[in-house]
């Protein structure tokens, strides 16, 4: 990356709040944890879009309720009943889907606009206080993004269990077989054909990691112990069998570079700084720190740094820093590291 960056600020400002009923809207957890925890000195705008009738009155009545005393000045309107809500999201930095299920093509399309998806109590209470540097070395696109999905998924089977943290991509084509969650970290990348088939475990990734194409984690093995390894969960055969005789969850630490074609097993876990070989298939955690992984099954090559500087880098985790932070020391992340002591490297970030 090269050249002078646009800086700016990027706040979450304007909510876009859709749902089924006032009272189901209302009771979840997540509309709650939003006006609640947003700072009483910067007002929120929330767009409130309901399927049923609602009395204009009601609604604001209602938010401020749940804010609380000490909460923020909301700027409520209220969407007219039927009004498209696609062309609503363009207007809104965030999109908050309730309702049983929520409208899951509404929630890829904000993603596929760059919009911030608010998808658990948690992220609800981040975005309420989000304010961060947005740099901007792309003057062809037009507006910034939050998080974003790229071209079309083949199928994402319950986006409202995705959470997609701020600078989040996902590549065209993606496959996401999910019924529980799936967290992709603050600037990390799910590469194009990836596929997800993780039935019931959770797929955690952490910060600022990349899958190269065709990426894959299965949550989930083929019964091995019945008469038969049949198991599909639908259809005139869904009686033959069981789903699964294994369900594990895959966490993925931060920094970590999956090369093409390599695919993650149940239940395994990679460690901060890996690197994972083209075409290895992980079968158990890779647990060394910076590590260079490869093979069927994956094993240890060697260490990308030396220990001293490993320890150092484990040790001051980078992916924590602020995007200030980050851009300011963007010259260590240029730096071939691997021969400096532990002086010199902190010279390197204290510039």
């Amino acid at each position: 990356m090269t050249g002078d960056a646009a800086r700016t600020s990027f706040t979450i400002d304007r909510v876009l709040v859709a749902g089924d009923t006032l009272e189901t809207t209302f009771r979840d957890a997540r509309v709650a944890a939003l006006v609640r925890e947003r700072s009483a000195t910067r007002p929120l705008a929330l767009t409130v879009a309901l399927r049923d009738a609602v009395d204009a009155q009601t609604v604001p009545a209602r938010l401020a309720e749940l804010a609380g005393p000490a909460a923020c000045r909301l700027d409520v309107s209220i969407a007219r009943r039927g009004e498209p809500l696609e062309p609503l999201v363009e207007g809104h930095d965030a999109l908050l889907a309730c309702g049983a299920p929520p409208d899951g093509a509404l929630i890829i399309r904000a993603w596929q606009r760059g919009r911030c998806v608010v998808n658990s109590v948690e992220q609800a209470a981040r975005v309420a206080l989000f304010e961060d540097d947005y740099l901007d070395f792309d003057a062809g696109r037009a507006e910034r993004w939050y998080s974003i999905m790229e071209g079309n998924p083949i199928i994402v089977t319950n986006p409202q269990h995705i959470v997609l943290e701020y600078g989040a991509r996902i590549n065209p084509r993606a496959v996401i077989h999910n019924e529980s969650t799936v967290s992709i970290g603050r600037g990390s990348l799910l590469g194009a054909d990836a596929e997800l088939n993780l039935y019931t475990a959770r797929f955690v990734m952490g910060q600022f990691c990349h899958t190269s194409s065709y990426f894959a984690a299965v949550g989930s093995r083929h019964t091995l112990h019945h008469p038969s390894t049949f198991a599909v969960s639908r259809g005139p055969y869904a009686f033959l069998g069981e789903p699964a005789d294994r369900v594990g969850d895959i966490v993925i630490g931060n920094d970590v570079w999956f090369g093409m074609r390599v695919i993650l097993l149940p239940g395994v876990s990679v460690a901060d700084g890996c690197v994972v070989g083209a075409g290895s298939v992980v079968t158990d955690s890779l647990t060394e720190p910076y590590g260079i992984y490869a093979g069927n099954p994956a094993r240890l090559l060697r260490l990308r740094f030396p220990p001293h500087v490993v320890k150092w880098l484990c040790a001051i985790q980078w992916w924590t820093w602020s995007t200030r932070k980050l851009f300011g020391a963007r010259e260590f992340f240029r730096t071939d590291v691997a021969g400096l002591s532990e002086d010199e490297l902190w010279r390197l970030v204290d510039r």
